[in-house]
C-alpha cells in the first residue's frame, strides 16, 4: 500500500471505487490535491452513477466483474464497512494496490498511525498518538483528539468530533456532526446516528 501526503512522488494513476456521491468527492479532492495523481476512472456496480454528470473519466467496469489493473492503485470511496471488507478482499486476492490518501489540508500530529488505504479528506485534525487501522474513511473536518484508536474499516462521516482516549472498534459507522466524549468505547460493528452525543 503506498501512503500519499504533501511529498512529490512518482506520478500514480489511480482508480476510485465508487461513483456515487462519495466517489465524485474523492475525485475533486484528488484532483485539488496538487499532488502528482491522474485518475484513470471509476469502478461501480451502478454503471449509470455517472450518468448526465459532467466528468472527464470513464466508468471503466462494475466491481463485480473488474479485472485488477497492476498499473493502477486503488482508492476507497466506500463508507459502508461490511462492503469495504468485501471489495478489498477481492482486489487484494489479484494483488491490486491500495493507497492511502491524506488531503493536504489535512492536520496530521506527532505519532500518528495510519494504517493502509485510509482516505483523509480536507479539513480533518489528527492531534497526536492516535492509531488509525486499515481503510478507515475520514470526512470533512472530522477530529481525532489525543490516544484516539479507530479500527479498521470504520467510516467516519464529516464534522465528527472523538475525544481523547476514545476507542472505536472494527467496522463502525459513524454519522455526521457526532461528538463522542472521552475515554468511552464503541464497539465493533456499531452504527452512531447523526448528531449524537
Amino acid at each position: 500500500c503506498q501512503h500519499l501526503r504533501g511529498r512529490k512522488m512518482s506520478k500514480k494513476n489511480i482508480i476510485i471505487v465508487g461513483a456515487g456521491g462519495m466517489g465524485r468527492e474523492v475525485c475533486n479532492w484528488i484532483e485539488t490535491s496538487g499532488e502528482e495523481m491522474t485518475i484513470s476512472g471509476f469502478i461501480d456496480d451502478n454503471l449509470a452513477a455517472l450518468d448526465g454528470l459532467s466528468y472527464p473519466y470513464p466508468m471503466i467496469s462494475n466491481i463485480s466483474d473488474h479485472i485488477v489493473d497492476p498499473l493502477n492503485y486503488y482508492v476507497l470511496a466506500i463508507m459502508n464497512p461490511v462492503a469495504k471488507k468485501k471489495i478489498v478482499q477481492k482486489i487484494k486476492l489479484a494483488n491490486g494496490q491500495f493507497l492511502t490518501f491524506i488531503h493536504p489540508t489535512a492536520i496530521i500530529g506527532r505519532n500518528v498511525e495510519i494504517g493502509k488505504g485510509v482516505v483523509i479528506t480536507p479539513g480533518c485534525i489528527l492531534s497526536c498518538d492516535i492509531n488509525v487501522g486499515d481503510f478507515v474513511f475520514l470526512n470533512t473536518q472530522t477530529t481525532l483528539g489525543h490516544d484516539v484508536e479507530v479500527g479498521a474499516y470504520t467510516s467516519i462521516n464529516g464534522k465528527v468530533e472523538i475525544s481523547g482516549f476514545v476507542k472505536i472498534g472494527r467496522g463502525v459507522t459513524i454519522g455526521s456532526r457526532v461528538v463522542i466524549l472521552p475515554k468511552k468505547k464503541i464497539a465493533s460493528g456499531a452504527t452512531i446516528g447523526a448528531g449524537s452525543v
